[in-house]
């Protein structure tokens, strides 16, 4: 004998507010004139004649965004470390991190993105992908300037000793 037994509360009663609460579905679904939405409805209001109907909007639950790190790859963390005052000793950590993944035979990248997450994120501020990326676009930009001057300054130089010279 197969018996299925299902325990839909459809709608619900406030006895105190005088209310007959349902979900926008629900009230649809009782509208149609049949079945047991509609069953459940007639029920309840020809016992609380007095009662009023009211749509109570369901509970969303609010989940905190993923936080995607698109581009987080081995270059960039590394490219990343290197802008940091102690990279030296960051870098050892980081590929002591990698090894010791591929030494257990776990997976190199979640085990180093982890490390990577915790050592630049706290609960109060977590990794700003977005701003670690300007810092990176930025120290490129001071980088080409100071390339920019050494390559004047030995144009100059270079120009200099060939009109000496001439």
């Amino acid at each position: 004998m197969n018996t299925t037994t299902t325990a839909t509360t459809r709608f619900t009663i406030d006895f105190l507010a005088k209310k007959i609460y349902g979900s926008k579905a629900s009230f649809d679904k009782a509208g149609l004139g049949y079945g047991p939405a509609y069953e459940e409805l007639t029920a309840k209001m020809s016992a609380h004649p007095d009662f009023t109907l009211e749509v109570r909007e369901q509970k969303h639950h609010i989940t905190r965004a993923k936080r995607t790190y698109e581009g987080l790859d081995f270059k960039f963390m590394e490219t990343y470390i290197g802008l940091q005052k102690n990279h030296e000793n960051l870098l050892r950590e980081y590929h002591s991190v990698k090894k010791t993944a591929d030494e257990a035979h776990l997976s190199k990248y979640p085990l180093t993105k982890k490390w990577f997450l915790r050592k630049f994120s706290t609960d109060e501020e977590p990794f700003d992908m977005e701003n670690a990326k300007e810092e990176i676009s930025n120290h490129a930009l001071e980088l080409a300037k100071a390339n920019a001057n050494n390559d004047k300054s030995n144009a100059f130089t270079l120009n200099n000793q060939t009109s000496m010279a001439g």
